[in-house]
């Protein structure tokens, strides 16, 4: 028969490492500590086992289990204040401590559980980082049911129950902030997918409706697309319409502004790196291309791409693999390509500034947008869905587009292009006061009305008009006024201007 100790021992040697095998599975907190108070008490008999959690002043009941765990208990408090045996078992490093029913002091559960005469109880604390956050408790119905002999080994299942409890809430934590990144996420993926779909490609022009039957008909393959026009065209507009019309849509739309970020970041920008591949790189950060993973990435300016870096994006796009900074390991990542350029890549490779292999790998399925000045057709569509959703996010009147605008619009050359068609419709928005859109003076240059169709007659009158009073700053009447100069009588110009709703005290102060 074994001696006593060695027989504390090997007892001491099963609860350990049944709790340990137990504690670290991960499971959810009710689980995890009924598993493991059923093994303890397979080794350590009791009639109650708890963890008591600190809350405030008190201590929470969380768990119970035995035959005198009752329904109320549960997450019932327990004052500490006043109870001399929980400040000194919270008090308590590692070591449990025992309490026989005579002993001084308030018993653990006085006035929720009706213990019977004669009974024994063991108290041991919960800690973590330096700080006891809880204790674990055992009674039995008999009284010196603890020996000294098994107070170590408890206290060894109590730091295990500890680590284990402190697991399951650092998991909760991380399912739950797992869980609203997620919601985050599908949120903006719907917000932008919305915008696509209540602001779509405007095509009223032949040339428009071209681009978008090429774009239906590249969606639904993988092959990479350059999209190439002047500044301000809409290239980033027609790569989000190509991502919702594709298969991939549900997944990530990355973009990458290859003009904007610095020639020292832009390879980590896009590959990512490990912890360590350069000074400051504290964390291992994932690149464009693996955020990207299952969706599209939209490298735009792909011109001002450096040229070091240049193979291996043409590397990524063949062999469909990156390699983050100080990797020896190879990614492989599933990525549709999209590129945009408002300069020529043809003789950017011809002057030796962009690799004639990865111009033809980019280059699959070339788009190339035209220039505003080219389709009018789309201005006067693409000014009233900006007039509609100004209105909208201002919570405004909408706007009309009369047609003396519709035909300045019209007739302006935009070398800004569409960007500078939605920079005047705002200005003009936010200083139009009535129910159409009034045009501020200078608003167009006199240079741009060299291209794009004639102007209507009232169009031309409104540009002269508009000149007339800038130059009069408004003054109508007098030798110097502009009735004199447009050789009218002034009620016959005001009733003009009013007509096309110019205000001369507009132009007093321009």
């Amino acid at each position: 028969m074994p001696v006593p100790d060695l027989d504390a021992a090997l007892t001491g040697a099963r609860l350990v490492e049944e709790a340990g095998a137990l504690l670290t599975l991960g499971e959810e907190p009710d689980r995890m500590v009924a598993h493991a108070f059923e093994r303890l008490g397979q080794l350590v008999p009791y009639d109650l086992a708890t963890v008591l959690l600190r809350d405030g002043d008190s201590l929470r009941v969380a768990h119970a289990v035995g035959p005198l765990a009752s329904p109320q208990l549960a997450e019932a408090r327990i004052p500490v204040r006043g109870n001399l045996r929980l400040q000194n078992a919270l008090k308590a490093r590692s070591r449990p401590a025992t309490f026989e029913e005579d002993d001084p002091g308030e018993d653990t559960f006085h006035g929720l559980l009706e213990m019977p005469h004669g009974h024994s109880c063991m108290v041991a604390p919960l800690r973590s980082r330096g700080e006891t956050f809880g204790l674990m408790t055992l009674d039995a119905m008999v009284c010196r049911q603890y020996p000294d002999s098994v107070l170590h080994h408890v206290g060894v299942f109590a730091s295990l129950l500890a680590l284990g409890l402190k697991q399951a809430e650092h998991l909760a934590r991380l399912a739950e902030r797992e869980r609203n990144l997620a919601e985050e996420v599908s949120y903006f993926r719907e917000v932008q997918r919305r915008d696509v779909l209540q602001e779509p490609l405007r095509a009223e022009s032949a040339a428009m409706r071209g681009i978008l039957d090429q774009l239906r008909q590249v969606a639904a393959t993988a092959a990479t697309v350059l999209i190439t026009g002047e500044t301000g065209t809409g290239k980033e507009k027609v790569a989000q319409t190509l991502h919702h019309l594709s298969p991939r849509r549900e997944k990530p739309f990355i973009k990458v502004n290859c003009s904007a970020l610095p020639a020292t970041l832009i390879e980590s920008e896009l590959f990512g790196h490990v912890k360590g591949a350069f000074s400051g790189a504290a964390a291992a950060r994932k690149g464009r291309f693996e955020l990207a993973d299952g969706g599209t990435l939209f490298l735009d300016e792909i011109g001002d791409l450096p040229l070091d870096l240049q193979p291996k994006l043409l590397r990524a796009i063949q062999e469909k693999e990156i390699d983050p900074l100080g990797s020896e390991k190879p990614r492989k990542v599933d990525v549709r390509l999209v590129a945009a350029t408002h300069t020529d890549l043809r003789a950017a490779v011809a002057e030796g500034r962009f690799r004639e292999d990865l111009f033809y790998r980019l280059s699959v399925f070339p788009i190339h947008l035209p220039p505003l000045r080219e389709r009018p057709q789309d201005i006067a569509t693409l000014a009233e869905g900006f007039l509609d959703r100004f209105a909208r996010e201002n919570r405004r009147p909408a706007v009309q587009l009369p047609p003396a605008v519709r035909d300045q619009l019209e007739a302006y050359a935009w070398p800004g292009n569409v960007r500078e068609l939605h920079n005047v419709l705002e200005r003009a928005a936010i200083l139009s006061t009535g129910r159409e859109l009034t045009l501020p003076p200078g608003a167009l240059p006199a240079r741009g009305e060299r291209a794009g169709r004639p102007l209507t007659w009232e169009a031309q009158e409104r540009v002269y008009l508009e000149r007339l009073l800038q130059h009069t700053r408004g003054k109508i009447a007098g030798p110097d006024g502009a009735a004199a100069l447009a050789d009218l009588a002034p009620s016959t110009l005001l009733s003009r201007l009013e007509k096309l709703g110019l205000r001369p005290r507009d132009f007093r102060e321009a």
